[in-house]
């Protein structure tokens, strides 16, 4: 009988590691780590620094991005 471990025994992880216990299935420990990275932005900053891309251009996009969170959210508060 497999005896249980302590969860104050389980290595604490820090940034975007993650700790597979040995007999454990590791698909399920990847896809904990890669959606820390998605939450993070990682996989988003690598697309953006693939090209350069000037200060003028990142503004527009940061307007853009800030209106269609604006209007989002104006949605959301008519719709209650």
């Amino acid at each position: 009988m497999r005896q249980r471990r302590n969860w104050k025994d389980k290595p604490k992880s820090s940034g975007w590691e993650v700790h597979v216990p040995e007999g454990d299935d590791a698909m399920k420990y990847y896809k904990r780590l890669k959606k820390k990275m998605t939450k993070d932005g990682f996989f988003q900053e690598l697309k953006d620094r693939r090209y350069f891309v000037s200060n003028v251009e990142k503004r527009r996009e940061r307007e853009k991005r800030e209106k269609r969170e604006i209007s989002k959210e104006r949605k959301r508060q008519n719709n209650l």
